[in-house]
């Protein structure tokens, strides 16, 4: 659970600056939940902490980054790029488990907040989970997504006689 650098905090206000959102919704973990707080203090706008947008637990693997498990654990990694589902790393949550948490998550957010604008913020792990979804992608397809820090997805969303429509409108770093 590490905090927000001191760059993780100007990226981020850079950018939500334009930003105008009717709720912001938020990960329970520090590096989202101290930011979300903040801007919604600063913009007047409420904020929702919910559990289903909490990145995936990492087990053995949570604080290293993908070079530092590559050092030690290169075939267990490359695993589970590979495979998700099947290649957890060590002492992790399963990727079954995570993605069912991301879909509920999900689908509440659409069915509680029909017809708002919302900032959702969360981490890149449930982003690819997010992406695999509304676009049916096998998770493993999900890393070939680039979602660097700070980096601001919009998805417009209505159901219709036809099912749910999702539209990816932009996704932006800085």
């Amino acid at each position: 659970d590490d905090p927000l650098t001191e760059r993780g905090w100007q990226q981020m206000y850079r950018q939500c600056a334009d930003g105008h959102w009717d709720a912001l919704i938020s990960s329970p973990l520090r590096r989202c939940h101290a930011f979300a707080a903040a801007w919604c203090d600063q913009q007047n706008v409420p904020l929702q902490i919910a559990p289903a947008w909490m990145e995936i637990d990492f087990g053995d693997w949570e604080g290293q980054t993908a070079a530092q498990i590559d050092k030690h654990s290169a075939q267990a990694l490359a695993d589970f790029y590979r495979d998700p589902l099947k290649f957890p790393p060590p002492n992790a949550e399963s990727y079954a488990i995570f993605s069912a948490r991301v879909r509920r998550g999900w689908d509440d957010l659409l069915l509680r907040h029909a017809g708002q604008k919302l900032l959702v913020v969360t981490h890149a792990g449930v982003m690819r989970a997010v992406f695999a979804q509304v676009f049916n992608l096998p998770a493993q397809r999900s890393f070939q997504i680039d979602i660097p820090h700070a980096c601001l997805t919009r998805f417009s969303c209505f159901d219709d006689d036809s099912g749910r429509f999702v539209q990816l409108n932009f996704h932006k770093s800085i």
